[in-house]
């Protein structure tokens, strides 16, 4: 019984020999887990104020948090660290005077977060963006918005020239760290006006270390 377990754990390493390096890295990188929260930016609140002058409006905002180092498996392996955040419903504030929508769409919802250590001497930043458009719908007489899609921005890869960086980041003293998220949105000013207020929680954290 022994010995049948020992050739069928051979055998499974001889064909993810045979399949190549990426078969490797890729059974690796699927027992690697995620770090929950590992910027500690769930539950940091953006607000965007919308502008005016145009067809399609922009805003943007950031939130700010501090997050301790961390230790990482497979560290002196690890090539990309990817992190992904989401946003909570929206809330929105009206100009005096404006009627609430009962539905807005937003498009190029973009997070870029900025991670540095606490002396500032290193910082690196990544980003991604959600296209859209994705519509948010009011629940019924409250400033509550529910989107149609959860707003999941993924893909925020930190690799390359920058992975060396944000890996002296997080692993490495000093700590805190101060982890950035900057949000930036598109919006149809016929939807919401100059001086509407929107405001996110930022929610559901991950961070996915991979060789």
């Amino acid at each position: 019984m022994q010995r049948g377990r020992f050739l069928t754990l051979t055998g499974a390493l001889a064909v993810l020999a045979l399949s190549g390096c990426g078969a490797v890295n890729s059974a690796i990188n699927s027992v690697i887990p995620e770090v929950d929260n590992m910027a500690n930016l769930n539950g940091q609140v953006v607000e965007a104020v919308i502008g005016s002058g145009r067809a399609t409006i922009s805003g943007s905002v950031s939130a700010t948090a501090n997050f301790n180092d961390q230790t990482l498996e497979q560290v002196s392996k690890l090539k990309q660290l990817i992190l992904r955040q989401s946003l909570s419903d929206a809330t929105v504030t009206m100009p005096g005077g404006a009627t609430a929508p009962t539905a807005f769409s937003l498009r190029n919802i973009t997070l870029k977060v900025t991670l540095s250590d606490t002396a500032g001497a290193r910082s690196v930043d990544a980003s991604a963006t959600v296209a859209g458009p994705v519509t948010f719908t009011r629940q019924g007489t409250t400033n509550t918005y529910i989107p149609t899609t959860k707003v999941e921005i993924a893909n925020i890869n930190f690799s390359g020239t920058n992975f060396s960086t944000v890996i002296a980041i997080v692993t490495a003293s000093p700590s805190p760290n101060t982890a950035a998220g900057k949000l930036s949105l598109d919006a149809d000013d016929t939807e919401l006006p100059a001086g509407t207020k929107i405001s996110f929680t930022l929610v559901d954290g991950k961070a996915k270390p991979k060789i």
